[in-house]
């Protein structure tokens, strides 16, 4: 299994997508290179990773045996271990950026990539006005919280493009109350109603992990599809990836749901004028389907805070943040004593004004 890495033209050097150019900077000799300059192929090596021998066989059901693999580093020789799902990494050694080609070729390549905008100050900065804002944060943690890791990390996320034809039938109330002296009239029209019609769905997108940090890769939703490219290992120098853990199919029922729920209140909002709508019947079909598998940009941190570790996301083209911050009990124990005493003062007023 090879390992790749993409070098500069001019001295050989490594080369890291740069968020702030939208180019590939070497750090060595300070050259920049477009996309089409660096090209679709990067060096590869000859090196595999090193078989199991039969004096250091693999322990059979060892979990870290089989949730990891090995590469080899093309810069120092060194074995890289990384997750069965990483997709690219950089050596933990001489800290050269490599890519794991064979995870992301052949069915697993995928078909588009945003790149990364935000460089990691600018992430760094995202994160700091964001915790400012939050008045309920323990007031040590933005001194004393230390941050333990940050990193690049391209995800993998499925898109569908479709259009759904929808019908939906209603039973729907109008009510009308007037009075004649003592005596008060209801009149109840009752209207049945019917809808059909084609709706385009774009953007439908769904994470294609499977693992305990699913919260921070929904978390920094939503992301402008109309900046990604056409996917080039380039793009991935310099960052971790993840490479998908679900397929297509897997995403289909959840892909039903979600053309099911947005057809319907496409639908339903064209009903207007009613007091009161009840669903009777309703179906839609997906038609025109397109998905596309891509990675999507994230800024990952690792924050240390008494103890306890904190995970955060920040979306590495908008800058949104995602992850749960330590929150200050006295602080909500203010908050809810104020509320508690303002509405008791309310309360007070007005039994006053009909005493």
């Amino acid at each position: 299994m090879s390992v790749v890495s993409f070098k500069c033209k001019n001295c050989g050097g490594e080369l890291l997508f740069d968020p702030d150019t939208q180019k590939f900077h070497c750090e060595y000799c300070d050259s920049y290179f477009t996309r089409e300059e660096v090209g679709e192929e990067p060096q590869e090596t000859t090196e595999e990773p090193a078989a199991a021998t039969e004096t250091e066989p693999q322990p059979e059901g060892d979990e870290f045996y089989d949730n990891v693999v090995e590469y080899i580093c093309p810069s120092c020789g060194a074995q890289v271990i990384a997750e069965a799902s990483t997709a690219a990494t950089w050596c933990y050694y001489c800290h050269n950026p490599v890519v794991l080609s064979p995870r992301l070729s052949n069915e697993l390549k995928p078909d588009k990539v945003i790149p990364f905008v935000l460089d990691k100050e600018s992430a760094a900065k995202a994160f700091d006005d964001w915790k400012k804002k939050k008045w309920f944060l323990k007031p040590g943690f933005s001194q004393e919280a230390r941050l333990e890791k940050m990193a690049g990390v391209y995800y993998p996320y499925w898109k569908l493009d479709c259009t759904a034809h929808g019908y939906l039938r209603a039973h729907a109330e109008k009510i009308r109350i007037w009075r004649n002296g003592n005596t008060e009239y209801t009149e109840t029209s009752v209207y049945q109603v019917m809808r059909e019609g084609e709706v385009d769905l774009d953007n439908i997108t769904f994470t294609a992990i499977n693992r305990e940090d699913i919260d921070l890769t929904q978390g920094v939703y939503p992301f402008d599809y109309t900046k990604a490219v056409k996917f080039s290992m380039a793009y991935l120098s310099g960052f971790l990836a993840e490479r998908r853990m679900t397929e297509q199919k897997d995403m289909e029922p959840r892909a039903q749901e979600k053309i099911n729920q947005y057809t319907q209140q496409c639908l339903q909002s064209t009903i207007r004028g009613y007091d009161h709508v009840h669903v009777e019947e309703y179906h839609a079909q997906a038609e025109r389907e397109k998905w596309e598998y891509m990675l999507l940009p994230a800024w990952v941190m690792t924050y240390q805070y008494h103890g306890d570790t904190y995970y955060y996301a920040v979306n590495g083209q908008t800058g949104k943040v995602c992850g749960r911050l330590p929150l200050s009990k006295a602080r909500l124990a203010i908050l809810f004593g104020g509320v508690t005493a303002a509405v008791a003062a309310v309360a007070a007023l007005i039994g006053g004004i009909f005493l």
